[in-house]
């Protein structure tokens, strides 16, 4: 059995916690939140019973083998947190969006990681539904099928009326056309990781882009339309679309399109490969991302938990697959 500490207790740091209280080969030994201290972990889960294991502000001085990190996007912003897991002696699997492809932006801090991984022999792995799976881990997968690939174009439309508050205001639903482009300008409103998992595509395939280009555009209502959270007046931005599309001497090889927002019909991941045989993988309906998120960060555990050690991406690991 593995022992596992949770880290981060927001809405999907909530959802795996529950989702590894229900596998059989994970033992939950710690959570930890600053803002939950205290606190049983079965009342903040809503179990209707204890469980005795209370909210930690800090790593917990406890026996574990791995931590689940939820606790931020930026790879920057989250590194000496990664850095102190893996002087503990934890592999860690994150949901931060930027640590899906760290050394894009972040290259030398990715490195040191690494190193640290090694020396203390754990590994590091960011992932999740989207950056992690939908629009980079499935398109590549689709391509083992495919005797040679000249184009892959992956998009993801979401009704973001389904899904939890924080990313309906995320996106910017309900906002004026001002306050988003200011909000976008400000980088407070878009959906990080889109290029993370352009790179992801282009480094499994070994192609080597000289440009990637990402461009972010409010998606106007076209009628007033509430949702449980708020109401988004005809006219007014419903939500994102954000496309990021990777060149190689002026050609656009990689094109990764999302569109989040209140109303969105016909969602879908949809992956088109230019190749041979020509291929189109439909997902009717979309991926969940609230239940496949933790589902990504749980079964990919043991996988890195085989690999070498180091920091590691979706395409440095055996496949993943179900745990039990």
């Amino acid at each position: 059995m593995i022992r596992v500490i949770q880290f981060g207790l927001g809405a999907i740091g909530r959802a795996t916690a529950k989702l590894i209280l229900g596998k059989s080969s994970l033992q939950l030994v710690g959570a930890v939140d600053p803002q939950y201290v205290g606190c049983d972990l079965g009342d903040l889960l809503e179990l209707g019973r204890k469980l005795h294991l209370p909210v930690t502000p800090q790593l917990p001085n406890i026996p574990a083998d791995a931590v689940f990190h939820c606790a931020g996007s930026s790879f920057a912003g989250c590194f000496e947190q990664f850095a102190s897991f893996a002087k503990a002696g934890l592999h860690c699997v994150t949901s931060s969006e930027e640590a899906l492809f760290p050394a894009y932006r972040h290259k030398d801090l990715a490195a040191k990681l690494d190193k640290l991984c090694a020396a203390h022999r754990v590994g590091f792995l960011g992932t999740g539904v989207n950056p992690g799976f939908v629009m980079d881990t499935l398109a590549l997968i689709t391509t083992a099928a495919c005797q040679n690939v000249e184009s892959v174009h992956v998009t993801r439309v979401v009704d973001a009326g389904t899904r939890r508050e924080a990313l309906q205001r995320k996106i910017g639903a309900g906002l004026t056309e001002d306050e988003f482009h200011r909000l976008a300008q400000e980088q407070k409103i878009r959906h990080v990781g889109l290029s993370e998992s352009l790179v992801l595509i282009a480094d499994g395939l070994r192609w080597n882009l000289d440009h990637v280009d990402e461009t972010i555009a409010p998606v106007l209502a076209p009628k007033t339309i509430q949702t449980q959270y708020l109401t988004v007046k005809a006219g007014q931005p419903a939500g994102v679309r954000q496309v990021a599309r990777g060149f190689w001497k002026r050609r656009e090889l990689i094109t990764l399109d999302l569109q989040m927002y209140v109303g969105a019909p016909n969602p879908r991941d949809e992956i088109v490969l230019q190749s041979v045989p020509s291929l189109r993988v439909v997902v009717e309906g979309g991926t969940a991302g609230d239940l496949a998120t933790p589902a990504m960060l749980v079964n990919c555990l043991p996988r890195l938990m085989e690999a070498k050690p180091g920091l590691h991406t979706m395409t440095s690991l055996a496949l993943p697959r179900l745990i039990s």
